[in-house]
């Protein structure tokens, strides 16, 4: 999933192609697990199906294009950034890219090998968003992180974030990309957290990367007019076809149907 929301626009000479492409896959190699026995048809649980973690079966790692085109089980995250009056940030993807160029998403995090969940989001923050974190310890909030961050271009100004979970426990995330994207299938675990800025957005100094076109924040109700109005313009369906599974074209303000019910989920536990 975040595979299709955040993917980097790298430029490599030819002399250092081995070095570049070493680095990409230290970063990017992805701890993928196996579900417990269930009751479920295949032991597959239907898309959004929350998931208790401690349960995984944990197997090998694998660069994260390896486990996209063979479905393999993973784990990634869902931030909803929020600022003081209850907006929350999207960002507009470039035209540039190849998966889903020009749409929007919410900020989201592969787990690299080796990373716990907090970790995880923290790099997130500092990756997209420009941040510096100097530290996160529990919040007074059950359940709750505060985390320290500052500007890259500002060390002396800092600010205090709140990270919580949204839902209870992570959901399982599927999509069958079918024949128009070599059948990939992608299977992830994803945790959705939300982010709260103590500051409104006008004084929230953000570094976005090169991969991001643009970006807003968008009140919770807008949000949800957004997305309501996002499914009822894009219906379209497509048929299974010799025995490959397609959950659908890519189109939409945020893509695909499939990550717009997931963001719906989220939401649905802020309002």
């Amino acid at each position: 999933i975040i595979y299709y929301i955040r993917q980097r626009i790298i430029k490599i000479n030819a002399p250092s192609l081995q070095t570049a492409t070493s680095t990409i896959h230290k970063q990017e190699l992805l701890q993928v697990y196996e579900l417990p026995p269930s009751s479920f048809p295949n032991n597959q649980p239907p898309h959004l199906t929350p998931i208790d973690p401690s349960t995984l079966l944990p197997l090998d790692s694998h660069p994260i294009d390896t486990a996209h085109r063979n479905g393999y089980l993973h784990t990634g995250h869902i931030l909803y950034v929020m600022d003081a009056s209850g907006s929350l940030l999207f960002l507009q993807r470039s035209a540039e890219v190849v998966t889903c160029p020009a749409t929007w998403s919410m900020l989201g995090e592969h787990s690299n090998v080796g990373e716990n969940s907090m970790e995880t989001v923290v790099r997130g923050l500092e990756e997209e968003l420009g941040f510096v974190a100097l530290g996160f310890e529990k919040s007074d909030f059950p359940g709750a992180w505060s985390v320290e961050l500052h500007s890259n271009n500002n060390r002396k100004e800092s600010v205090h974030v709140t990270i919580q979970n949204a839902t209870e426990f992570p959901l399982y995330y599927i999509r069958h990309y079918g024949p128009r994207n070599d059948n990939r299938i992608d299977r992830q675990l994803t945790y959705l957290w939300i982010v709260t800025f103590p500051k409104e957005h006008k004084d929230i100094h953000l570094q976005l990367d090169d991969e991001v076109a643009n970006h807003k924040w968008v009140s919770l109700d807008e949000v949800a007019s957004w997305l309501s109005e996002d499914a009822t313009k894009n219906k379209k369906v497509f048929k299974s076809e010799g025995g490959v599974k397609d959950d659908g074209p890519d189109e939409g303000d945020f893509c695909h149907r499939t990550i717009r019910l997931l963001y719906e989920v989220g939401l649905m536990n802020m309002i």
